[in-house]
């Protein structure tokens, strides 16, 4: 497994919903997003099968012992995937990210910190 930290966390996949606009779905004009892997939220809108609540798993994310966490349409993944980042454009911290990994050490679900 590298050294990248999402590969052991993959808190943000499993924790937000993940909404974005409809003509990111693949077969809506420019979309990239296979519409599989999506759930329509309004007329414009659409979620991350998965994520529409909140708290659960994206269906995209796979984990395994030899690779960690992965989208497997990380080349196809939503503007909102894209933007989530372990480091902001300006250098600082994700505090979202930052609370996300917290978390889940406090419940021994990710362990790179040691």
């Amino acid at each position: 497994m590298t050294s990248n930290p999402c590969f052991e966390c993959g808190q943000c996949c499993q924790h937000f919903r993940v909404s974005f606009y409809h003509g990111e779905i693949k077969g809506n004009g420019t979309g990239i997003v296979p519409a599989e892997f999506t759930t329509k939220i309004s007329p414009h809108l659409a979620c991350m099968k998965g994520t529409e609540k909140g708290g659960a798993p994206c269906t995209a994310l796979k984990h395994s012992k030899e690779e960690g966490y992965r989208c497997s349409i990380y080349e196809h993944r939503p503007s909102p995937c894209r933007e989530f980042n372990i480091i902001n454009d300006d250098g600082t911290i994700n505090v979202d990210c930052q609370r996300l990994q917290e978390v889940a050490k406090q419940k021994n679900l990710i362990n790179f910190y040691s």
